[in-house]
């Protein structure tokens, strides 16, 4: 009995945050361009930072207007 409530636990808390990591995701997709072009490993690392920093201000951004 406990088992199974503890199993049952653990895969209510995993199922919340693996819904909050999809809705992040595809918060992120969305924002990025369809195409980036990019030469390098180094320049596709550094566009894919600067679109991640972009998102986390703009959800910061969202987060400050609500207040």
């Amino acid at each position: 009995m406990i088992k199974s409530f503890i199993e049952r636990t653990k895969y209510k808390i995993l199922n919340k945050l693996r819904k909050s990591i999809e809705t992040n995701f595809s918060k992120l997709v969305a924002i990025f361009s369809k195409h980036i072009h990019a030469v390098s490993k180094k320049g596709l690392s550094v566009k894919l930072l600067l679109f991640t920093i972009a998102y986390n201000l703009k959800v910061l951004d969202e987060v400050n207007s609500i207040k």
